[in-house]
């Protein structure tokens, strides 16, 4: 099957024909690695509850995390603690999602991989590492999709200067107040307004 590329214009994605129907299904290492935190979460309560049964210091053990849960939902500081990796998490879920969704993969059907994610100040920072096939106009094109799978505000995509196999996908969900003269990130909300005001 012979494909053919043209150059497209400038600020559009390349376009390729034919693509593959469908993303490729993962190695079961890929997926446990995706999976990492909510399977070392399952193995800690699972072992929690074994060793609780066994001593029989369940009761007390289940008192004790209840107590957690009420000082991590009544203490804001303590709330922003747990909910920064929490939404790590789940934002590299859903942008994986997106990417699929939005057919952000190279022609053999590998999707970027997700190096990390970051908490930051006005969401969070996500770093891919594009196969061979997919640039940062490709992720860029899917920003709206992107944006309706993170439940953010805005995505805005960087690539790096060096290394342009690296992408960051910023996930902004708040706008960020920047302090006078502070240098300001193109996609906060001070920023459009330093910008056009």
């Amino acid at each position: 099957m012979s494909t053919s590329f043209q150059v497209p214009p400038p600020g559009e994605p390349p376009q390729y024909s034919p693509l593959p129907d469908r993303v490729r299904r993962p190695l079961p290492t890929t997926v446990l690695w995706r999976w990492r935190y909510e399977v070392l979460l399952f193995l800690g309560i699972s072992i929690c509850g074994w060793y609780g049964y066994r001593t029989g210091a369940g009761v007390l053990m289940l008192l004790g995390a209840a107590v957690v849960g009420v000082l991590v939902a009544a203490i804001p500081p303590l709330r922003r603690a747990v909910s920064a990796p929490v939404l790590c998490v789940v934002t590299a879920h859903r942008v994986r999602t997106g990417l699929a969704q939005a057919w952000v993969h190279n022609r053999s059907g590998r999707l970027p991989a997700l190096l990390w994610t970051r908490p930051m100040p006005y969401g969070e920072a996500v770093m891919l590492w594009c196969p061979a096939g997919v640039c940062e106009r490709h992720v860029e094109a899917a920003a709206a999709i992107l944006r309706s799978a993170c439940w953010a505000r805005h995505i805005t995509v960087t690539a790096n200067a060096r290394h342009r196999q690296l992408v960051t996908v910023h996930v902004v969900r708040r706008p960020v107040s920047f302090p006078p003269g502070a240098e300001v990130a193109p996609w906060s909300d001070a920023g459009d307004d330093m910008q056009h005001g």
